[in-house]
């Protein structure tokens, strides 16, 4: 059976904000939460974050230096031309070739780390020196071609010019090395002091071939020279040897303030007033989570953080399979707050209808006894949810079952078993959602019982059925008085595929006063359980339903916004802002 194709229906601004929970004293987010820098990809160690920007920084440095040597050897070809330039390198057709080969050498590197994105970081270490090792031996070897030329003609001033010169060409390669290729500092050191030596193998080089001739280069040898070269290669050695250890020591703070705990980030599945969800990965089990945070700054807020905590201790103590799992919590050292929970494949009720329309009957009940079976385990557990949505229902897999539901953020949930805990909304303001908002809920009564998040689940029934919430107004508090005063219209007015029975479910938990509702979620399942259409889906129906779904349209766990909460003052009219 195909998916049911949605009726046109576009949400406008107003529902769009309607969605959101309400929790504020003034209608304003009371803190705003900073993007997060991700680690990309499962599990990255040090080395493997390395390997990733050691490829990176080839490819600019190959690219890079591709660009100033196709300048330099523009620049020689016009100037040998004779349009200009040195007679004494214009007679060196050696620096030609040299400046040839070197280009062929860059170009050939540039093909291949563009052309091959997978390489170890074996391989990107051979690049590495093959680059910078081939680029200095020609330095070498031009600089010995203008030792021997100038020893040759006795043109030693010319030799000396070219010669200092050509000392712009190690200095940039040494300062490149070190600031753009990621190495420990002594990886850096012994490459970088490497070739600072460059100058003196060139006269080493030199006097063995030619012993005859050194006393011709005079102004080479001097040693006002020699002191003055090795400062400059030794001084831009020292840069880079620098640089590259305080280079390195970020990348480990950078690495370790991308992990929470025994986690790496993966990537942000969902954001919103409370902070944000990401996958991520524990670095042993390898096993993929969703981790919701909050920042510092969120934090500071001490009802944020009240709200936060509670939310992670309450839902760790429910065991029901169909309540959203707790793995772990803790803080980082910088003050971030997070939780660890199961990570689900699929999507909320909320995305569910909105792609795929009103569902059937058979499946409403299918997946509303499930939340009822989960939220009657939390209500025997003294907790109340105050805020079950469509975006707080999961629709997911879970061994090898489908249509699998998971009871998701107990940010709102109030303690009924424990009169002296402390809560974190006081009386005197109201708390949740207001198009699936209970009327005690919607009035401030402070006396919220179970019931009230039977009334939701009506609420997320309605919505089920019709594709639309019980009510619908210009603005919030008028959505909340709708549901305190007005009565909900059937949802067969809405469409005409809805059982009666099922009809008869929804209005009961629908009632105005909560004396007129079921008893307790047991009896809701129960009446659930006894309607006609209980029959008509099964999980046999769902997994084939779910392999006719594009995969793009399966999202994961909070990929729905997540539930602004904000505290508003008790609603005596519905004037009142």
């Amino acid at each position: 059976m195909a998916p049911p194709q949605r009726p046109d229906r576009t949400p406008d601004k107003v529902a769009a904000e309607l969605a959101q929970t309400v929790d504020s004293a003034d209608g304003k987010k009371k803190f705003s939460v900073r993007p997060i820098e991700l680690v990309m990809g499962r599990g990255q160690t040090l080395g493997t974050e390395t390997t990733s920007l050691l490829h990176t920084r080839l490819r600019a440095v190959a690219l890079l230096l591709l660009v100033v040597y196709g300048l330099i050897f523009l620049w020689a070809m016009i100037n040998r031309n004779g349009n200009g330039g040195s007679d004494f390198l214009n007679d060196m057709a050696v620096i030609e070739h040299v400046d040839l080969v070197r280009l062929v050498l860059v170009s050939g590197i540039v093909a291949y780390l563009f052309v091959k994105l997978q390489l170890s970081q074996t391989v990107l270490r051979s690049i590495e020196y093959t680059l910078f090792g081939a680029l200095t031996l020609m330095w070498i070897y031009v600089r010995y071609e203008i030792a021997l030329n100038g020893a040759l003609s006795g043109n030693t001033a010319e030799m000396v010019l070219a010669a200092r010169t050509q000392m712009f060409g190690i200095f940039l390669l040494i300062i490149v090395h070190g600031l753009l290729i990621p190495h420990r500092w002594i990886g850096t050191a012994r490459v970088v002091f490497t070739m600072a030596m460059a100058p003196l193998m060139t006269l080493g080089l030199f006097a063995i071939r030619h012993a005859d001739l050194v006393a011709e280069l005079d102004g080479l040898t001097s040693l006002e020279n020699i002191s003055t070269e090795l400062l400059i290669v030794f001084v831009a050695a020292l840069l880079a040897t620098y640089g590259a250890a305080v280079l390195s020591a970020m990348r480990l703070e950078v690495h370790q303030a991308k992990k929470f705990g025994q986690y790496h980030l993966v990537k942000l599945i969902g954001s919103g007033g409370m902070g944000q969800v990401h996958l991520v990965e524990h670095d042993l089990l390898k096993r993929p989570c969703a981790m919701k945070l909050i920042r510092p700054e969120a934090a500071g807020n001490p009802t944020a953080l009240a709200r936060f905590e509670r939310e992670v201790q309450s839902t760790a103590a429910l065991t029901h399979p169909n309540t959203i799992a707790i793995y772990d919590y803790g803080h980082c050292d910088d003050g971030t707050f997070y939780y660890i929970m199961e990570y689900l494949p699929g999507m909320s009720l909320d995305e569910m209808v909105e792609q795929y329309g009103p569902l059937p009957a058979g499946r409403v009940i299918y997946l509303l006894r499930q939340a009822c079976s989960a939220v009657s385990d939390a209500h025997a557990a003294g907790l109340i949810h105050r805020d079950l949505k469509p975006a707080n229902l999961f629709v997911s897999e879970r061994g090898g079952m489908c249509d699998f539901i998971k009871v998701l953020d107990f940010g709102l949930v109030k303690l009924t078993n424990e009169p002296e805990a402390p809560q974190i909304t006081s009386d005197q303001v109201i708390s949740g959602t207001p198009l699936y908002m209970s009327p005690e809920q919607a009035i401030g009564d402070p006396a919220l019982d179970g019931r009230t998040d039977m009334y939701a689940l009506g609420a997320v029934a309605y919505y089920m059925l019709t594709g639309r919430p019980p009510f619908e107004g210009a603005t919030p508090v008028a959505v909340m008085m709708a549901h305190a005063t007005k009565e909900v219209e059937p949802p067969s007015t809405h469409s005409d595929k809805i059982p009666a029975d099922l009809q008869a479910v929804v209005l009961k938990c629908l009632a105005k006063k909560p004396a007129d509702r079921y008893d307790d979620m047991s009896a809701l399942e129960q009446a659930l359980k006894d309607c006609d259409a209980t029959g008509d889906w099964n999980a046999k129906q769902a997994a084939q339903w779910w392999s006719e779904v594009s995969p793009q349209t399966v999202s994961s766990t909070a990929n729905s916004p997540f539930s602004e909460t904000v505290y508003m003052e008790h609603v005596e009219s519905d004037t009142a802002t």
